[in-house]
């Protein structure tokens, strides 16, 4: 995507832009949220006492 003032992109263009953001956004949150899970499970793990 060629980089434009924002001022100068039709209504189209600037809709595509947004689309374009919100789907790399979204694949970041979910990425992000996927590491925490993994993280908090691993602490989870930790804190249980062994079981003798």
């Amino acid at each position: 995507m060629e980089r434009q003032p924002f001022e100068s992109m039709s209504l189209e263009e600037l809709w595509r832009l947004h689309a374009v953001v919100n789907d790399i956004l979204a694949a970041r949150l979910v990425a992000k949220k996927e590491e925490l899970e993994r993280r908090l499970g691993l602490l989870k793990r930790e804190d249980k006492p062994p079981n003798y």
